[in-house]
C-alpha cells in the first residue's frame, strides 16, 4: 500500500506595493549621491559609478531570476494530480 500523497505546499503571493519600496529606496541613494558629490566638489564621482553598475548589475539578477523565473515557474505547475508520489516504503 502506497503512503498518503503528500500535501502541495502553498506558494504565497508577493504584495503589490514591493516597487515603491525599490523607488523610494533608488530616489534616496540618488539624493544622497548628489548631495555627498556636491558637497565634496565632484571627487567621488568614480566610486559613485562603480557602486551604480554593482547594484545595477544587482537589479538585473533580481529581475531575471526573483521576478521573470518565478513567473515563469509558477505558470508552469503541474496540477496536483500530476504530482509524483514516493514509491519507497
Amino acid at each position: 500500500m502506497l503512503p498518503p500523497k503528500p500535501e502541495r505546499p502553498e506558494i504565497f503571493e508577493r504584495p503589490a506595493n514591493s516597487w515603491i519600496s525599490i523607488a523610494l529606496v533608488a530616489g534616496f541613494g540618488i539624493l544622497m549621491a548628489a548631495t555627498i558629490s556636491i558637497l565634496t566638489m565632484g571627487y567621488f564621482l568614480w566610486i559613485f559609478l562603480l557602486a551604480f553598475a554593482v547594484f545595477a548589475i544587482i537589479a538585473l539578477q533580481y529581475l531575471v531570476w526573483g521576478y521573470w523565473f518565478e513567473r515563469i515557474y509558477r505558470s508552469n505547475l503541474p496540477p496536483d494530480d500530476d504530482i509524483p508520489t514516493s514509491s519507497h516504503s
